[in-house]
């Protein structure tokens, strides 16, 4: 990881650090009220955690459903360029897109990445070819959809990661619906990885 890569995501982590000391005072209510303007990122461990499943993966096509400000973008961004790649992120709020696209051209990643801007559950029904890496991270009640779109999509040996299996504890629900959809999915061997917010960690065999 270079240098300038390095820095962005210091920056990143420095305002994740500051939020976490606000947000931490909210009482759920308040969380939900004005979580939408807050980072939100998937946390270091889990970023490099992506970042070197993908070094050792290899993939030609990375999509990311749920851009938000870019942090995860960036993790999965890096690891895209190192291996040749391309990373497809998905995000249906213009103004997200465009902190997320500014941070990445602030990396010199741009070059690796295609900001799709719109509903992301319909836009990757418009994504050509098969998808080898997935990162799910986006409102907790949209994974199973999400996944349902992609699982059409994916390539024989593809990784499917969904964020937030573990924590917080209001998306509970929703991560258990899922690591039960996922597990009823023919082809799908999956586990859940205790790392970060927890991540459901999903490998595709193929079709039968």
């Amino acid at each position: 990881m270079d240098s300038t890569v390095r820095t962005v995501l210091e920056d990143y982590q420095s305002r994740l650090d500051e939020e976490l000391k606000i947000t931490s005072k909210f009482d759920l209510n308040e969380y939900l009220r004005s979580r939408d303007g807050y980072l939100l990122g998937i946390g270091g461990d889990t970023g490099k955690f992506l970042n070197i499943l993908i070094k050792s993966h290899r993939p030609k096509t990375t999509v990311e459903v749920g851009t938000s400000y870019g942090y995860s973008t960036l993790w999965l961004a890096e690891a895209a360029r190192a291996v040749r790649g391309k990373l497809i992120t998905l995000e249906l709020s213009p103004d997200k897109s465009a902190v997320a696209q500014k941070v990445i051209a602030k990396a010199g990643l741009e070059s690796s990445v295609e900001f799709v801007v719109g509903d992301a559950i319909q836009n990757i029904q418009a994504i050509a070819g098969q998808i080898d890496f997935a990162l799910i991270d986006l409102w907790k009640e949209l994974y199973i959809p999400a996944f349902d779109r992609l699982y059409p999509k994916l390539s024989a040996g593809a990784i499917v990661a969904a964020d937030n299996m573990l924590s917080p504890s209001y998306t509970t629900e929703d991560a258990a619906r899922y690591r039960a959809h996922v597990r009823s999915a023919a082809g799908i061997e999956t586990v859940t990885v205790p790392i970060g917010s927890g991540v459901e960690l999903s490998y595709y065999s193929g079709p039968a």
